[in-house]
């Protein structure tokens, strides 16, 4: 951490949030900026009976989302998958892939498959859910690629079930060979095996349902069956740095770097940019675009006020986690909050704690240019490299 950045201000954000109680019994928070992690903080109760610390795991619901595009962003890359083919050749037994319905559609939620949710999904057994998912059709009048309803659950699976029949690997094993490894994310899972289970429980944090009178922990989500079943949609387990690292990685690729595991600068940028106009969103409640399988434009996603339109990312569970990153900053950013609020309070919560890393970031920036000034009378300063939509 050599930036001289004091991130006072975000500190003392995420410290008044914990410290209050409201809003989460902890919190993980990392920061990069060009690929250099500047903050890696972690306070307050993993919740289960000990001090949050960074090597905690959590279950971070839909921020998981974008480890499976990546998958299909390598497979388009190389010519396996087309973005604007039907699927249903493809996947003949998903119902509401009839009538011509794409990966494009699927990937940035024009779809239509929306219904059932992850709660209702979660009610029913593995078999049942199989049968539900492939039964599951848009509702009478959908326009397909035009009206837009957040696919929380089915269109994750319909993605799952492509890249297995594609390559031949079981989900859970081509993810870790080609995402997640590569990128040296060693604690992120999108299905535990029982071994790996087995050594992560010492680790594994739980987090908190605290949208009512007291504090409730969702110990579920350290059981076997829920660790161990490969759940693309909302079931992957991580923590704040590996969110933050994945997301330098793909801000390296989009720079023309990055592990040569991952897609072309070109394709990383087609998912990260808007790949929808901005609409409202039925499931989501709001007037926002979606690039392929990342949120866009996140000022919009309630990211805050600052983020550049450039920047993309993803979040889960009405907040509890989220991670993004910003091209005009070189900036990736990893969060974890183990406490599960409503919808407006996690909104708060997340606008707050961006702002004010931005605010830090400002004010650093303010204060090294002013220096450069005195130094250096009349001498412009470039900083990191902008990006600009195709």
């Amino acid at each position: 951490m050599t930036t001289g950045i004091s991130f006072d201000n975000t500190r003392e954000r995420i410290e008044d949030q914990v410290d209050e109680g409201l809003f989460t019994p902890g919190a993980q928070m990392t920061v990069e900026l060009g690929g250099e992690r500047v903050l890696d903080v972690a306070i307050g109760d993993a919740g289960i009976g000990g001090p949050m610390s960074p090597d905690h795991v959590f279950r971070v619901y839909c921020t998981i989302k974008p480890i499976t595009a990546v998958a299909v962003a390598r497979l388009v890359d190389e010519g396996s998958l087309d973005l604007d083919e039907p699927l249903e050749p493809r996947l003949p037994e998903f119902t509401g892939l009839a009538g011509g319905v794409t990966l494009r559609q699927v990937l940035n939620h024009t779809s239509g498959l929306f219904r059932p949710q992850a709660v209702e999904m979660e009610m029913l057994t593995p078999a049942r859910r199989q049968e539900a998912m492939k039964r599951a059709r848009q509702p009478k009048g959908w326009r397909l690629g035009v009206d837009a309803a957040y696919s929380e659950y089915v269109g994750w699976h319909v993605l799952g079930a492509l890249v297995e029949g594609i390559t031949g690997e079981r989900l859970r094993d081509h993810l870790r060979a080609v995402v997640l490894d590569p990128l040296g994310l060693a604690s992120t899972w999108v299905g535990m095996t029982r071994e790996e289970y087995r050594a992560v429980l010492p680790r594994l944090g739980v987090n908190a349902d605290m949208r009512h009178l007291g504090s409730v922990p969702m110990l579920f989500e350290r059981s076997e069956r829920i660790c161990t079943e490969t759940n693309p949609s909302h079931g992957g387990y991580t923590n704040a740095s590996d969110l933050a690292r994945f997301y330098s990685a793909i801000l390296a690729r989009l720079d023309g770097g990055g592990p040569d595991a991952l897609p072309s600068d070109t394709t990383i940028e087609t998912f990260t940019t808007p790949a929808r106009p901005t609409v409202y969103d039925k499931v989501l409640d709001r007037e926002c675009s979606y690039g392929l399988g990342f949120m866009t434009e996140l000022g919009r996603h309630a990211f805050g006020d600052l983020c550049s339109p450039l920047s993309f990312g993803h979040s889960g569970n009405v907040g509890t986690s989220f991670a993004f990153a910003d091209p005009e900053r070189g900036l990736a950013v990893g969060v974890v909050f183990n406490g599960l609020v409503g919808h407006e309070a996690a909104f708060l919560r997340r606008r707050a704690l961006v702002n004010a890393l931005y605010t830090d970031l400002d004010e650093h920036d303010a204060a090294r240019q002013e220096a450069d000034r005195n130094e250096q009378p009349g001498r412009s300063r470039f900083g990191f490299r902008r990006r600009t939509h195709r």
